[in-house]
Formats: structure tokens, C-alpha cells, sequence
């Protein structure tokens, strides 16, 4: 990956988007493949963000990854100033304690940071509560009628948490799940726009709203599209071997490639298509294994108006769905090279269809 990509991360990265509040997002990945490729992505009603390849072929592939990342909502608001906060997707609740948040309001981002009881008045209780009940945001106001000044019940919020360099080629982050994604793939759709040779298929991109709180962008975005093929990028889990989470998880490993989910819902003759391109240019894979629908929005592509042939593609991470997500940028290359390089192969004439009796 450049520095100009890199640096075009971070500011995604940093920019809050989380579910159902991801227009900021859009709109940057939007502006930068409009300046790239001269092509005019467009925003629907739902908030997903499409661009569109159309070389006149019957075949189009949508790649896709979600826009939102895991955050807050505002719930209620005390007598005393507090804010209390509910979940938008996976929290990990005692993570929540004695952190910055960013609430975002009508009137701009909103600065609060979410107390931890001391341990000296704890007297053996828990200091990190596992309820959000117990976990208010102080925004430094003395009462009801300050606090309502500056935020509104229903008003999102995200963790203060920025893109962060470690060793090498690894990097930290809050909401990687799935920034990283939707930006692989947007990177892919620029490589294919702006190829010498064109591919032979039609390609859209989606950048999907909503997918952790059930998959919604992806699913009306997968009906409104109805395409062939579906190439949908997702992170997957890096895990240290020890303890049982490698026995049901697989060993993705960082540094050593995308990792392709092999499983039941995911389409064969695709999947070898991937392994044949990885092969072929010498990219780096891993696989794993996916034993059932899976909740991500490969899924909503494979089951909407009749189905899609699917592959899904993993960006391995450690520490999902916390404020210190780590990747490492190698894989992301991966990604983006093997979404390119597979979707240059495929023509009309691909055969999708199983051995028939």
C-alpha cells in the first residue's frame, strides 16, 4: 500500500460512522473514487453508497464491504447531567468504562468520557459493570437542561479512539470492522476503473450501511443490485494459539494474507476461481472455515431475490470489536489484489452452474 493510502485510511479511520450514521464515511470514499476515476458514485435512501463499472456485459459483481462500525445511541439523559448510552452492535460493555467518547449531535461532535468507579469504594464489588445502565457519560454538565443544550436523545456516539502505527506494518484502530473492508474494497473498484485493460463484467460497489444490527444495508442493497456474482470483505479472526478460540476460529494469522471462507453458503466454483487467481499471481491466502450463515453480509447477497453465487474474503484481526483493533496492511494488500485480479478473470462465460444429471 502507498503513504497517499495510508494516509487516506487514517482519515476514514478517524472519521465516526457508526450504525446508521455513516454518511461522513460514504461521502469520502465516494469523493475519492470520483477523483480517481472520473465515475460519480451515487448514495441511496438508505444511506449505502454504490459506484458503478458498466462495460455492457450480462454479468455484474458487486463487491462490497460495510460502512458502520459499532458505537452508542443516546437513551436517556438524568437530572444530574449524565448520559445514558445503549448499544449499536457488538459492545463488549466493561470496555465502555473509562473511556472518551465522541457524541455526535445536530450542532457537531459532543466531547464525554464514561467514568470507572474507584477501587478504594469499590469494597469488593466489580469496578468494571457489564450493564451500560451502570456506565453514564459524564459530558461535564451540572444538570438536565445543560446536558439536553448540547445532545438529543437518539444521538449515536463512538469510542475517542484514532488510527494508531505499531511495528512493521501493523496498525490499531477503533471500527476496523469493517472500515477496512469497505476501503479494500473501494480500493479494488479504483484498480478495475482505471485498468488499461477493462474487465469483462460489470462491476458494482457497495459500501453497506447497518450491517451490525442485522445486516440491512446488505440485504437492500443485495435486492436493488441482483448480482451474479458477489465478492463481500468482512474481517475475520486472528487469534493467539492458545486456548480453545483457534479449534472453532482456524489460525488466520496477520501478515500472511486474506483469508477466504470456505463453508456450506459459499459458492465452489467461485471459490476455486479465488485459489486459482491467488495461485496464479502469487498472492497471499489463508482459509477458514465457515460452517453455517454467517453474520455478515455474504450472507444477505447469497439469499436475496433468488440468490447469488458468493465468496467471502477476511482482512485478519485481533481485539474485534474493541477500541484497539490491530491489522496488519500486508493482508489489506492482499485483499485488494486478489478482489482485483479475480474479478479481471471472470466473463460471461463463467459457469456458475453445478454438473448436471
Amino acid at each position: 500500500m502507498t503513504s497517499e493510502q495510508i494516509e487516506f485510511l487514517k482519515t476514514l479511520i478517524e472519521t465516526p460512522t457508526p450504525t446508521g450514521s455513516e454518511s461522513a464515511g460514504a461521502l469520502l470514499l465516494g469523493r475519492r473514487i470520483k477523483a480517481k476515476t472520473g465515475l460519480r458514485p451515487t448514495i441511496d435512501l438508505h444511506g449505502n453508497l454504490h459506484a458503478v463499472l458498466d462495460v455492457g456485459a450480462k454479468t455484474t459483481v458487486m463487491i462490497e464491504g460495510h460502512g458502520d462500525e459499532i458505537g452508542y445511541i443516546v437513551s436517556y439523559i438524568d437530572d444530574r447531567g449524565y448520559v445514558y448510552l445503549q448499544a449499536l452492535g457488538g459492545i463488549v460493555v466493561p470496555l465502555t468504562a473509562a473511556e472518551r467518547l465522541t457524541i455526535l449531535t445536530k450542532n457537531g461532535p459532543v466531547n464525554g468520557v464514561v467514568g470507572a468507579r474507584p477501587p478504594h469504594l469499590a469494597k469488593g464489588e466489580k469496578v468494571l459493570p457489564d450493564d451500560l445502565r451502570n456506565l453514564p457519560c459524564d459530558i461535564g454538565a451540572s444538570s438536565k437542561a445543560e446536558a439536553e443544550a448540547l445532545v438529543s436523545v437518539g444521538d449515536s456516539a463512538v469510542v475517542d479512539s484514532g488510527f494508531r502505527p505499531l511495528a512493521g506494518t501493523r496498525v490499531s484502530g477503533r471500527g476496523f470492522d469493517d472500515r477496512i473492508g469497505t476501503f479494500a474494497m473501494c480500493e479494488a473498484f479504483i484498480r478495475l476503473a482505471t485498468a488499461a485493460q477493462k474487465p469483462s463484467v460489470n462491476v458494482h460497489y457497495v459500501s453497506s450501511v447497518c450491517e451490525e444490527i442485522g445486516l440491512v444495508g446488505g440485504r437492500l442493497a443485495s435486492y436493488a443490485v441482483h448480482p451474479t456474482i458477489g465478492i463481500s470483505c468482512d474481517v475475520g479472526f486472528a487469534v493467539a494459539p492458545t486456548g480453545d478460540d483457534i479449534k472453532v476460529s482456524g489460525d488466520q494469522q496477520l501478515g500472511k494474507g486474506a483469508a477466504l471462507a470456505v463453508g456450506p453458503i459459499y459458492h465452489k466454483g467461485l471459490l476455486a476461481h479465488m485459489r486459482k487467481t491467488a495461485a496464479d499471481h502469487q498472492i497471499a491466502v489463508q482459509e477458514r472455515a465457515v460452517p453455517k450463515g454467517a453474520g455478515n453480509n455474504g450472507w444477505a447477497m447469497k439469499m436475496e431475490r433468488g440468490g447469488t453465487a458468493v465468496a467471502q474474503i477476511a482482512v485478519p484481526l485481533r481485539y474485534m470489536h474493541s477500541p484497539v483493533e490491530v491489522l496488519d496492511l500486508k493482508d489489506v494488500e492482499s485483499v485488494i489484489e486478489l478482489t482485483t485480479c479475480a474479478v479481471q478473470g471472470l466473463t460471461d462465460d463463467f459457469n456458475l452452474l453445478p454438473e448436471q444429471p
